[in-house]
């Protein structure tokens, strides 16, 4: 692949929605809600979508076809993919966007919105999304189990902040068409962004280089841990392996100059029931901006599919959305 030219990307599918839950209690949540949001919507989900007899230990299924709950959660490595048979942190087909404002303390009444966003097979699961949601509020979020009702559910236009009701109040409705971006067209969108970008680090950013979490601005790095993630939900969740090298698309993103970066670390903690146990862990990562200059065209693309598919660890809870804007 020549320095100059671009990249065809995967015809990997994504629907965007923003979902609004109404509080039926006062209550006190954290003040990332990612994780609260992914943790009880793990249980809900299986229960919308497995018989009795699997909860709580779906591996000893022996249904003949895998369902929806294993296919999202206990998703099986591809075949014929050797380099990803032992990957042990397999993408999920969806991400949990929660909200950016940080508020904690939310009374009876008052509205919790956040964001789904789901991926190739992600997508045709969406009515047990609608009902493990449903799910989930009826259980209760926080440790105060507070109640909450599922109120409206809106699929988003690509890259536009509104969009289609498809749920409203405990009823489905049902839109022409679902607004579905394809990642394929990011490459001719890109090429209608200005070549100098501002990049913003809205939630945590893990990603790693040489084995360690970066702690500067690295574009290099961001843009390596996109097009991997990119290549894995392809081969795990979409039309298949994503054969385009992409190591020149690295160095041209090593190349660009940045300007003005401003960031820092920041840790939170979250409780991990798996397998059982509860235990305390911490999730930190960069948030911040940086201004760069003469951005090539499939450096913006990649860019651009970090903004739709968050980038680096812990994505499913929403670390690592990537904004980016014209200077």
């Amino acid at each position: 692949m020549a320095a100059d030219s671009t990249i065809i990307f995967p015809p990997l599918s994504v629907l965007r929605a923003r979902l609004t839950y109404r509080l039926l209690e006062d209550t006190t949540l954290p003040t990332y809600k990612g994780a609260l949001l992914r943790g009880g919507f793990g249980y809900a989900f299986q229960r919308a979508s497995c018989a009795q007899s699997c909860w709580g230990h779906a591996e000893r299924c022996d249904a003949a076809l895998l369902c929806p709950y294993r296919w999202v959660f206990e998703t099986p490595h591809p075949e014929g993919v050797p380099h990803l048979h032992d990957l042990q942190d397999v993408p999920r087909p969806f991400i949990i966007e929660p909200p950016l404002d940080h508020k904690q303390h939310y009374a009876a009444g008052d509205t919790l919105d956040f964001g789904l966003v789901l991926i190739g097979r992600g997508v045709d699961f969406l009515p047990y999304f609608l009902v493990g949601f449903e799910g989930l509020g009826a259980t209760g979020l926080g440790r105060d189990e507070a109640k909450a009702r599922l109120e409206r559910v809106e699929t988003l236009e690509p890259f536009r902040p509104f969009g289609t009701p498809i749920y409203q109040d405990g009823r489905v409705l049902a839109p022409a068409d679902l607004p579905l971006l394809n990642l394929a067209e990011l490459p001719s969108r890109a090429a209608d962004l200005a070549a100098d970008l501002r990049v913003e680090l809205r939630t945590p950013l893990r990603v790693k280089s040489r084995g360690a979490f970066i702690e500067q601005f690295d574009l290099g790095a961001i843009v390596q841990a996109a097009c991997w993630r990119l290549g894995s939900l392809s081969a795990f969740h979409g039309p298949g392996l994503w054969r385009a090298d992409y190591r020149p698309l690295v160095e041209a993103a090593r190349a660009v100059r940045v300007e003005r970066a401003e960031l820092r670390w920041v840790d939170w903690e979250r409780t991990s029931t798996r397998g059982g146990e509860r235990r305390k862990m911490t999730l930190g990562g960069l948030i911040g901006t940086a201004a760069l200059r003469e951005v090539p065209v499939k450096v913006r693309a990649a860019l651009l599919a970090a903004s739709v598919l968050h980038v680096g660890k812990a994505s499913v809870f929403g670390h690592g959305l990537v904004g980016v804007t014209h200077l």
